[in-house]
């Protein structure tokens, strides 16, 4: 596995040399115009939820006459496949300060899932699963395009931590249930699909001293999500997500990393919206590379989530690679979670569901590589997972 880790880190590297306006080793040289720049390059991944990804990004940066930085307009798009059958395409536009100091941000999309999870409500479902995530029985065919838009902005000031948000959110989720599924047997609201909007609100309270790869600091955020008639939507309901993120420098090379996460969901909640959280950042789960690692991805939902993520992530080395610099680092981990929902038994409040792993990280200024290796120590099944960015 670590041949695609490299590949796909080279090409980050290439991606962020060009984006500034140097030449990517390996690749023909992007001439650099005053105005724009651009770039489209292969993309690889793995999950053991997903299984081996590939396909294609690219990216556009309009700089106008260089008053707005970093760019005046970006533009990104991605065509992306999975072993398992899933496919994930969208187009990206961000303004940083389109409409003068707030940033506007936008995407559409479409993802389908041949082999889309489902195990049931609540802390305590489909107790006799034992890890056969290609099963129908645990399986749907989902797919779902869709939109969003927010406007972000700092109204205290550039250098202010304080940011606040508004948006909306629109999908249309196809749900085409196997013969044999637990979804089609108990068929949950939100069985006929349909679509949901959403209106988006949210603050965040932002001390980082890095956005990518924070060493000191942390992220308050409370996000309010609320769906109706009103809204373009088949179902109404509300949520309110809470999240911590904290990191403390220990030694110069030794960093503690700290999310807390609580997601509450109310109203007439469809099936597929149990395993999301809301937020700048959205989560699955609980289970999977973005919750629980080392648990099946979205193993165990319901309309109340909370989880834990611990790091201690250690920055091993700084070494020169193909003439770019790069940093190598490692990681230790425990992740927590439960959910709890209603009609259904969840167990009693200390019955969470723990992963504990180990990995690496690939760094290049703006640009992570996570490697993870996760085990669930109630099951002792492992997963692993190579993809973009820290956790948190």
């Amino acid at each position: 596995m670590l041949a695609p880790v490299v590949f796909l880190f080279f090409m980050l590297m290439s991606l962020s040399a060009v984006a500034a306006g140097r030449s990517a080793p390996g690749l023909v040289p992007v001439k650099r115009t005053p105005t724009m720049d651009g770039i489209a390059l292969p993309l690889v991944s793995f999950s053991s939820d997903q299984g081996f990804g590939y396909g294609a990004v690219g990216g556009m940066y309009l700089y106008g006459d260089g008053s707005k930085a970093p760019y005046a307009h970006a533009l990104s798009a991605q065509v992306f496949f999975t072993a398992r059958g899933a496919m994930n395409h969208y187009l990206r536009y961000d303004g940083p300060q389109l409409l003068g100091p707030l940033r506007l941000e936008g995407r559409l999309e479409y993802r389908q899932e041949k082999s889309s999870p489902f195990f049931g409500a609540g802390n305590l479902s489909a107790p006799d699963f034992r890890g056969d995530v290609d099963n129908e029985r645990y399986n749907y065919d989902k797919g779902s395009p869709g939109l969003w838009v927010r406007l972000r902005g700092r109204p205290f000031g550039e250098k202010h931590p304080f940011q606040s948000y508004v948006g909306y959110g629109w999908r249309y989720t196809r749900v085409s249930p196997y013969e044999t599924s637990i979804l089609a047997q108990e068929k949950p609201i939100g069985i006929e699909g349909g679509p949901s909007g959403q209106l988006l609100a949210g603050a965040l309270w932002d001390t980082r001293d890095d956005e990518s790869d924070p060493t000191t600091g942390g992220v308050e955020e409370v996000a309010l999500r609320v769906s109706g008639l009103a809204t373009f939507s088949r179902y109404q309901y509300a949520g309110v997500t809470l999240s911590e993120r904290r990191y403390i420098r220990i030694t110069p090379r030794l960093i503690f990393a700290q999310r807390l996460t609580l997601d509450m969901l109310f109203g007439e909640v469809p099936f597929f919206e149990w395993m999301t959280t809301g937020g700048v950042n959205v989560s699955e789960g609980i289970g999977g590379m973005s919750s629980v690692r080392g648990i099946e991805r979205n193993r165990f939902a319901g309309n109340v989530k909370a989880f834990s993520n611990s790091e201690l992530r250690f920055q091993a080395a700084r070494m020169s690679f193909f003439g770019q610099p790069l940093a190598l680092g490692a990681v230790v981990f425990l992740d927590l979670g439960r959910v709890w929902h209603p009609g259904v038994t969840d167990g009693k409040w200390h019955e969470w569901h723990p992963g504990i792993g180990g990995g690496l990280r690939f760094s290049r200024r703006a640009a992570v590589v996570r490697m993870d290796y996760a085990r669930s120590t109630e099951t002792g099944r492992q997963r692993f997972y190579i993809t973009f960015g820290h956790m948190f």
